[in-house]
């Protein structure tokens, strides 16, 4: 017979649940949820109880015994059920009987065009990461606007009015500036059909994947893609011998030219934009396809370089935002790579250590790139402060296009 052990170490028979979940199923046994039925599942009242705080084996122990008082019934209401695991509970555990309460009590429900949902703190704490807040002001916030919310009578509110008590307490907390931030958001989110694609360009090791992703995250954007995976698939389609500067780093791209470069010329830049430009070919495909599929997308890469991007030619269809991530600090940055190599992939950053004057020589390019093309720059010393400033960069230009374009001026 199959057995497992709790946390505590208490056995329980694996076989026998499993047979009484199986006859669950077949007696139809449902829960009345104020009209809405839903099956009754042991296993999971027993983790919703863990949730509460209830121990392991008081929870099991518990739905134990309600399954045997309701597996002979189709249908038992969420008030009969309320009542029947708080006698239980005072049979098996009376000192948590107040915590068997909470389980059934009135979720909070959000009303929206899309039907009606369970307030949901975590969404609603993205939402203000998205605003430019730090991850504790936000959680802070939350707090509060969720006091508010449960404080009032009516179990149900309307997005709207749950928009209104968040934007009023982001201004008298944290001022006008987050407080629109967060309205410019959401206002993106529920009326702006068009997909939000960030352009992250940095040169090799200076964070710029670390960076996207925090990114992503505040931002909600469930796409993130670099451009060495691109890279890996156009070497796959280009052969060495075609394109040899492809089939290697950007840092070494220079060695593999096959032309020799003009007199004044930096051979570094030179084989790093060749590099460049035949990698953007694949770059403007994942924006393209991205578009198509209105997904929201994060995509960094020392590929991405300004210049080689007109952003115009997207304005109509998506959102597209061009940053270039930068450690201009010399010492930083060969500090940063130097640590790099005492973790996992240690072998492949020696190689940037090794080649660190390179790699210098990319960033300080990009950096005159970024400045004639007017592309924003974010110092990644502080990852938390470098993902504040590109969300908050963001979400004030979608601020900024959406009045421009209510006004006409678009």
């Amino acid at each position: 017979m199959s057995r497992f052990t709790s946390r505590r170490g208490a056995e329980t028979d694996l076989e026998d649940d499993e047979g009484e979940e199986q006859s669950a199923s077949l007696t139809r046994v449902r829960v009345d949820d104020h009209g809405a039925h839903r099956p009754f599942m042991r296993g999971i009242l027993v983790h919703s109880l863990t949730e509460q705080g209830i121990s392991f084996e008081n929870a099991y122990e518990i739905a134990q015994a309600v399954w045997k008082q309701v597996s002979g019934r189709q249908l038992i209401t969420k008030d009969e059920l309320r009542e029947l695991v708080r006698e239980l509970t005072v049979e098996s555990a009376p000192g948590e009987v107040d915590r068997s309460d909470s389980l059934f009590a009135d979720q909070l429900a959000v009303l929206g065009k899309d039907g009606r949902w369970p307030f949901n703190s975590g969404r609603l704490q993205l939402s203000l990461l998205a605003a430019g807040l730090k991850p504790l002001q936000a959680f802070e916030a939350v707090v509060e606007i969720e006091r508010d919310l449960s404080g009032g009578r009516e179990r149900s509110v309307t997005r709207d009015s749950i928009r209104e008590l968040s934007a009023g307490i982001l201004q008298r907390r944290f001022g006008e500036n987050s407080a629109s931030r967060y309205l410019n958001w959401r206002s993106f989110q529920n009326e702006d059909e068009r997909p939000l694609i960030l352009l992250l360009g940095g040169t090799s090791g200076v964070g710029k994947s670390s960076l996207a992703l925090e990114v992503a995250r505040r931002l909600s954007i469930g796409r993130v893609l670099s451009t060495d995976s691109i890279r890996d698939v156009m070497r796959v389609m280009l052969s060495d011998d075609l394109v040899p500067t492809l089939h290697v780093s950007s840092f070494e791209a220079h060695t593999r030219l096959l032309t020799e470069v003009r007199d004044g010329l930096d051979p570094v830049i030179e084989g790093f934009l060749e590099q460049s430009r035949t990698v953007s070919v694949g770059v403007r495909a994942v924006i393209e396809r991205a578009i198509i599929e209105g997904t929201s997308t994060v995509l960094d890469g020392v590929s991405i370089v300004p210049g080689l991007f007109d952003l115009s030619e997207w304005q109509d269809r998506a959102h597209v935002f061009f940053l270039l991530a930068a450690d201009e600090d010399r010492e930083s940055l060969h500090a940063h790579l130097v640590a790099r190599g005492h973790g996992r992939g240690a072998r492949a950053t020696e190689r940037y250590v090794r080649n660190f004057q390179e790699i210098f020589t990319i960033q300080e390019d990009l950096l005159e790139r970024a400045e004639m093309f007017s592309v924003p720059v974010v110092d990644v010393q502080d990852l938390e402060g470098a993902a504040g400033k590109v969300v908050k960069h963001i979400v004030g230009q979608l601020g900024e296009r959406r009045a421009a374009e209510a006004s006409g001026l678009h």
